[in-house]
């Protein structure tokens, strides 16, 4: 967490913000707490964003998002601004630990098992983003935090209808992040199916395995060539043999010769056995540094002193005696 800029807001709503925790395409991201001692992440649109229909209503979109799809592993609304507001924010819950780029490009790619187990929160994630009627349409390894719970997907910036056309995307403009994008987002389809978050899924855990993805290129646009062609296969150097099969299915160029989320989440549950989750945090939960501190919940207000109030020997005193007994007697039991 960096100081706060004297020209950045100190207060949204009823969160006070205390420190910058970096910048989106869209805009800046906060440190903050609520007035209930629970610490955030709070976004906020650049300022020479805000009058964009189009940054508006995908903000909304992802508001809307976040309100709709509930589930253990995706960061959790908290807060957020009124559709109206002059500056549109939204608040997350704030998840320490380091994203899952972050960890592979530092502390290297992840063993067998412990890819198996991230796979398994991630598809998981995308089950109830599917379930909502949604598509995450962007994940990767830097939407992935890996926190002291478990693994949480955030930034659901991108998402669309899974039945239907999305305004967010156009003939003219691909949305995305190319290294884990899907041969049929890539080709920018007016419809994607839950098939292109397999493939992001699958581009995921191949990072996280062998610290590359499956096509790069010399430039974008040679990258969303080798991405787009069907006669280029992707680079699946560094996996098992236990992994590349999975891993070989869900990059499929064909969407129909992908396998179905659930049938991943199965098949790595198979790979990764018991106490998966556990072992995976205790290998990829880091606190940084920079981190803010630990929110303390507000103090209890003390115990009111009711002896001016009560008066000694009076039928009131004489029940609260009679009750304290009978639950003396109870918790002694």
């Amino acid at each position: 967490m960096d100081p706060l800029d004297r020209s950045d807001p100190k207060r949204v709503g009823v969160i006070t913000l205390l420190g910058r925790l970096g910048f989106g395409g869209m805009g800046r991201v906060f440190y903050g707490v609520t007035e209930n001692s629970e610490a955030v992440a709070v976004k906020v649109i650049r300022e020479d964003l805000v009058t964009r229909t189009e940054v508006r209503a995908r903000f909304a979109r992802e508001t809307d998002a976040l309100r709709t799809v509930q589930g253990p592993h995706i960061a959790a609304l908290v807060d957020a601004s009124d559709a109206d507001e002059e500056q549109p924010w939204l608040a997350v819950e704030f998840i320490r630990g380091l994203t899952l780029k972050e960890f592979v490009e530092s502390r290297g790619p992840l063993e067998d098992t412990d890819a198996a187990a991230l796979g398994v929160t991630l598809a998981g994630a995308l089950k109830d983003i599917h379930t909502a009627g949604l598509l995450h349409r962007d994940l990767k390894p830097a939407n992935v935090l890996l926190g002291r719970d478990g693994p949480k997907v955030i930034d659901l910036g991108l998402v669309a209808f899974a039945e239907g056309p999305t305004d967010l995307t156009t003939t003219e403009s691909t949305i995305g992040t190319p290294a884990c994008m899907s041969p049929e987002q890539a080709n920018t389809p007016k419809q994607l199916t839950a098939a292109a978050d397999v493939y992001s899924l699958g581009a995921t855990l191949l990072f996280a395995m062998t610290k590359h993805y499956p096509y790069s290129g010399k430039t974008v646009a040679a990258m969303f060539m080798n991405i787009m062609s069907a006669d280029i296969l992707p680079d699946l150097d560094g996996l098992s043999d236990t992994a590349k099969p999975l891993i070989e299915k869900m990059l499929a160029h064909d969407p129909g010769a992908r396998p179905t989320v659930s049938q991943t989440h199965d098949w790595l549950k198979e790979l990764c056995g018991p106490a998966a989750l556990k072992r995976l945090v205790e290998a990829t939960y880091v606190e940084r540094d920079t981190d803010p501190e630990e929110v303390s919940p507000p103090p209890r207000p003390p115990r009111k002193d009711l002896s001016e109030v009560v008066i000694p020997g009076s039928v009131v005193a004489r029940l609260a005696d009679r009750l304290r007994a009978a639950y003396s007697a109870n918790a002694i039991l």
